[in-house]
């Protein structure tokens, strides 16, 4: 494993099933290993504590400063006086997200939620997700199923992701990390990018 890339205080969420169920347990690192990491649990999130019991198979989302590090791995310590341990081996998959080409590109960019959906405009896009505007206040760590217009006739690229920050100097502006997301559709966003910057050196030229 990357242990450059791993420190103390780094965000990781835990993925777990609670019978047929996926959720996800916000955890910081407390101490990397070569093997392991020892995770905080938050003491609010107490009655999740007997799905982690030794040998459960989760998979960990690392939130590196080089992208979103994917283990799968299994629970080595229960979750006990505030935290527990992860474990893992070389034969786990370790899946590090490449950085994209981020370009300014002015869309329409829908939220789905059961109260009903969110439609604001993009900022930029990349392959790996999208900052947008919207005037209705979202809180990081909610998570959507997105749908994004890349061209006017062609069908919308759908999506799920999290949403990863706020632009604190400008309130109204979101960061949305795609979580799940076909590798055809994510080409199509990075083709489109590829064009952006194309035109963009064209201009410029």
């Amino acid at each position: 494993m990357a242990l450059n890339l791993i420190k103390r205080g780094l965000k990781v969420q835990v993925e777990f099933e609670v019978g047929s169920k996926k959720n996800i347990l916000d955890t910081y690192i407390l101490q990397p290993d070569s093997d392991r990491l020892i995770l905080s649990f938050p003491d609010s999130k107490r009655e999740y504590a007997p799905y982690l019991r030794e040998g459960t198979e989760i998979k960990a989302f690392i939130y590196t400063f080089t992208g979103i590090m994917i283990i799968d791995s299994i629970v080595y310590d229960s979750p006990f006086d505030g935290k527990f341990t992860i474990e893992f081996n070389e034969d786990h998959q370790i899946i590090q997200r490449r950085k994209y080409l981020r370009m300014p590109y002015i869309t329409d960019f829908f939220l789905q939620r059961p109260d009903g959906n969110i439609k604001t405009t993009s900022v930029d896009i990349c392959g790996g997700g999208v900052r947008f505007v919207t005037d209705i206040v979202l809180k990081a760590d909610e998570q959507y199923k997105v749908q994004l217009r890349l061209n006017n006739f062609e069908p919308m690229i759908k999506a799920s992701g999290i949403i990863l920050k706020k632009n604190f100097y400008k309130p109204n502006e979101y960061v949305l990390e795609f979580m799940e997301i076909d590798e055809k559709e994510r080409e199509k966003i990075i083709q489109k990018c590829i064009k952006l910057e194309q035109e963009q050196n064209k201009t410029t030229m």
